[in-house]
Parts: structure tokens; C-alpha cells; sequence
């Protein structure tokens, strides 16, 4: 199962050394997915590492993520007798992305990818049994190639590897942390250059001055007020890493950095909420692949309008026709006799524990009415009452507006009942602009010097676009925070 997941690099903190008198090769601000293996392979390079982080330990979202990556052209996939390239793995994604991933990311992305997961099976990562692996599933896009992986213990097979990696750099010194300090201003220079940043450390507030900047701080899903402002929805789960607050985001702005991807973001197909304050817990989702199960019910919106083919098989356009949904919010509506005739709904939930949720739990409703239905589950009376009028014509013509064609019954009998799904995700699709070098840019396109920013601080959409692309999440941040290790100038270089 490769290295335990507790493998943990000694820690050389603040107090051991002068930090703030050193001239910092690179001061990377998020010692996590894409921060640690910059400072692994800087040091390597001979480069002196500050890695700060406002968490009391190092590898950020890696300690809670799958741990699925991808590349064509691996070790593994060569040991199997799979012909794979960079070029084929750049085409898939750019197929499942309908383009809209940046091109410059992923390409670097996969170009470097290989290295990448060699480095990481090399150094003891164990991916499944059957891996590689499509990444099939009932309607979803997949790679035409077996090239994405992960181990037995997710994110944290990964992570073990990586501490593994960095301790060396730790016990030469080369590489320093300075954990339990956000830093809370970037540093300009007198000639507009990023000079170092200023955090407030547990021994108070201190500078850190470096050749090179980089921003690794993750995303801001885990902060509802600037979700809310920058998607304009509300977020509805908890789950994402509990510093992934936007502050990368926050500190590239402070500078004139811009942002982007706004367009991309993901809300997922939607899934039944533990309360109706947010953030909170998923509990469970019903099931909306026919594939696995036909919709016996209809679907509808806050306007009570049917928004979408309830047997639509391609799960990406349900997430795409949710994420222009009012609060990416919809009912799944049916009947008495739907209810007792249909497969339960709720995989592993048998008719009886589905029954006793309606009316107690935030999520389930029932009522002897559309219309009292639909005051309890705040959506409009007058749309869900014309959706089920128009539904139940189609039952009758096996014609229906929206492309259905599977109509087992109609909705007429009382009790009606609506369960509530709420669109979400733990990623952050908006975020900071770079140029093909990853530096921070301006809004005329200007890069900001000596300012980089890798990972997830980059906003998910640079290589998902607006779905879900198998990978290609830790891949970049892995692999282009190894890349920017590897290549920007140390010392008198």
C-alpha cells in the first residue's frame, strides 16, 4: 500500500533560525499539493526554500483529496503494454473540456506529467490493482487511454511520498518551514517588484524577503462570503481544506493580479443536504443516472419549471443546466403511486427509510397538494402545477418538449412528494490570471515580476473547464509546482 500515510517530515521551524535576515531563493505561501514539490525540487537545485503556511502542518488539500492523477507515457502504463503519449492525453482532455481548459496548463501539464508519476511510483506510490485505469462511469466522459491512478489510501498514499521526498531537503536546511503564519501582505519594491511578503507568525509579525514569490495557497471553496461574491450563488457543503479561504486570490488582487474563470464554475448533479443552514454535510444523493436508474419523476426548479430530460444520459450536461439553475437548486417531484410502484430512489435506502424522512428531515416533502407541496418547498405553485399538467400529457402522447422518452407514470395521486437536491462542489473554479510562465499578470497582460501562482490558487477551470476531467486536479498542481522548482533562476543564476 506504499508509505504509511503518517510518514511526517521533521519540521524546522521560525524560532530555530533567523528567517526574516535571509535572502530567500523562493518564498512559497502554501506548503501544500503544489508548494512541496517546488521546494523539493528547488532545493535539489541548491535554491534556500521558506515554505510558509497558515495550517500548523504541511500538505494542504492532499491530506483529503482522492489522490487521482494521470499521464500518458508512465512507467506503469509502459509495464502493462500501454501505448500512450502526452499528445493523447492533451487531446482527451481538450475533448472532455469542449476546449475550455487552458490550453498553456495543460499542455505543460501533460508534456511534464510522466516525470511527474514516475517520481511518485519510483518513490513508493502503489496505485490499485487494476490501475490504470479510463476513469469510466455511467454518463460520464472518460479517457480513450488507461492512464489515471490512486493508491489504496487516497491523497495521503501521495502525501507520504512527497514528505518522504522533502525530508532530505529539510535535514540540509536548505529547505525551512514556517508553519501557523498567513501572511497577510505581499512585499513591493520601489521599482514595483514583489520583494517578499509580511505574515504574522506565532512569535508576531514578521518579513520574509525572496528572489521569487509563489502563490500555492489553494482555493476559496471553504469560505462562503467570497463564494457567494465571486459565483454569485450560495456554497452549500463543507468538506474542502479549512485554509482554502481565497487568500492567494486576495493577496494577487492586492497587487494588481486579475482573476479568471468566472464562466467555468462546476455545481456537480446535486445531492441532499443534513440541514437548510449552510455550509453543511452531504448525507446522500438520489440516484439521477438512467443508466443505473430510469427517472421515474420529474425535476424542477425554484420556478417549479422542468429544466432538463430527466433520462438525460450525459451527466456533464445535467451540471451544466443545474449551474444556470437559481441557487443551483431543484426538486425531484413524484407521487403516491410512483413512490410505492418505482425502485427506491436513494441508493442503499430501502421505500421505508425514505418514508420516514418526509416531513422531518429539511430535505423531504410531502403534502396532499401541488400547491401546499410547493409552499413547503419554496418554489412557485403555478410552475410546478403546469409542469405536472405538461408532463402528464406527454405520459399520454410519449412526446415531451424537452426530449424525454422514458414515461412510466403519471403524477396525479396524492400524497406528492419533492426531494430537495442542491448543487455544490469542494473546488474553486475562478482564479488567478498568469502568463505561459505562470508569473501573475496584469489586466493588460503585464506580468507582475517575481509573483508566481500554481495550483489550485489558479482556479479549477484551467484544466477541468466546466466539467469533471479524470486527473486533473493534483496532476498540474503536482506537476507544474515540480516545473517551477526545476526552472526559475536560484543565486547569481
Amino acid at each position: 500500500m506504499g508509505f504509511a500515510a503518517s510518514v511526517t517530515p521533521t519540521i524546522i521551524r521560525a524560532q530555530n533560525r533567523d528567517l526574516d535576515t535571509v535572502e530567500w531563493d523562493y518564498v512559497i505561501i502554501g506548503a501544500g499539493t503544489a508548494g512541496l514539490p517546488t521546494a523539493i525540487f528547488a532545493s535539489r537545485r541548491g535554491a534556500r526554500v521558506l515554505l510558509i503556511d497558515a495550517a500548523d502542518s504541511v500538505g494542504g488539500t492532499m491530506h483529503l483529496a482522492n489522490g487521482q492523477v494521470s499521464a500518458g507515457g508512465t512507467i506503469l502504463q509502459e509495464a502493462k503494454g500501454i501505448v500512450d503519449s502526452p499528445d493523447k492525453h492533451f487531446e482527451d482532455i481538450m475533448r472532455m473540456t469542449d476546449g475550455l481548459a487552458d490550453e498553456n496548463v495543460v499542455r505543460q501539464t501533460v508534456d511534464n506529467a510522466p516525470d511527474t508519476i514516475n517520481w511518485l511510483l519510483r518513490g513508493g506510490l502503489i496505485p490499485l490493482d487494476d490501475h490504470p485505469v479510463t476513469g469510466s462511469s455511467p454518463g460520464r466522459e472518460c479517457y480513450r487511454t488507461p492512464r489515471y491512478l490512486w493508491g489504496a489510501n487516497a491523497g495521503r498514499d501521495i502525501l507520504a511520498v512527497v514528505l518522504k521526498e522533502l525530508q532530505p531537503e529539510l535535514d540540509s536546511g536548505r529547505v525551512v518551514t514556517q508553519l501557523s503564519s498567513p501572511v497577510t501582505e505581499l512585499i513591493v519594491s520601489d521599482k514595483g517588484d514583489i520583494a517578499g511578503v509580511r505574515a504574522q507568525t506565532p512569535h508576531g509579525e514578521r518579513v520574509f524577503r525572496g528572489r521569487h514569490v509563489l502563490i500555492t495557497t489553494g482555493g476559496y471553496a471553504n469560505n462562503p462570503d467570497l463564494f457567494q461574491d465571486l459565483i454569485g450563488q450560495p456554497t452549500y457543503t463543507t468538506g474542502p481544506h479549512p485554509h482554502n479561504l481565497g487568500k492567494g486570490l486576495e493577496l494577487a488582487l492586492s497587487v494588481g493580479g486579475t482573476l479568471r474563470g468566472q464562466e467555468l464554475h462546476r455545481s456537480g448533479t446535486g445531492s441532499i443536504l443534513d440541514a437548510a443552514s449552510y455550509p453543511t454535510r452531504v448525507i446522500t444523493r438520489f440516484e439521477t443516472v438512467p443508466q443505473t436508474r430510469m427517472p421515474w419523476e420529474i425535476w424542477v426548479n425554484n420556478e417549479g419549471s422542468r429544466f432538463i430530460r430527466e433520462d438525460e444520459p450525459i451527466q456533464e450536461t445535467h451540471a451544466a443546466l443545474l449551474a444556470k439553475q437559481d441557487k443551483f437548486r431543484y426538486a425531484i417531484v413524484f407521487d403516491s403511486d410512483i413512490f410505492e410502484s418505482s425502485p427506491p430512489g436513494i441508493p442503499g435506502w430501502s421505500r421505508e427509510q425514505m418514508r420516514i424522512q418526509f416531513n422531518i428531515h429539511p430535505m423531504f416533502h410531502m403534502a396532499d397538494s401541488l400547491d401546499q407541496l410547493a409552499e413547503m418547498v419554496e418554489i412557485s405553485a403555478l410552475g410546478l402545477r403546469r409542469s405536472v399538467r405538461d408532463y402528464n400529457r406527454s405520459v399520454e402522447t410519449g412526446s415531451d418538449d424537452l426530449g424525454r422518452a422514458y414515461f412510466p407514470r403519471k403524477i396525479h395521486e396524492a400524497p406528492y412528494y419533492a426531494i430537495i437536491h442542491h448543487g455544490h462542489s469542494v473546488t474553486s473554479s475562478i482564479g488567478i490570471t498568469v502568463d505561459d510562465d505562470f508569473r501573475v499578470v496584469r489586466e493588460n497582460g503585464e506580468p507582475i515580476k517575481n509573483l508566481y501562482a500554481a495550483g489550485e490558487v489558479l482556479g479549477s477551470g484551467v484544466s477541468l473547464g466546466a466539467v469533471f476531467a479524470p486527473g486533473m486536479m493534483l496532476t498540474p498542481a503536482l506537476t507544474i509546482g515540480r516545473e517551477l522548482g526545476r526552472r526559475l533562476p536560484i543565486g547569481s543564476a
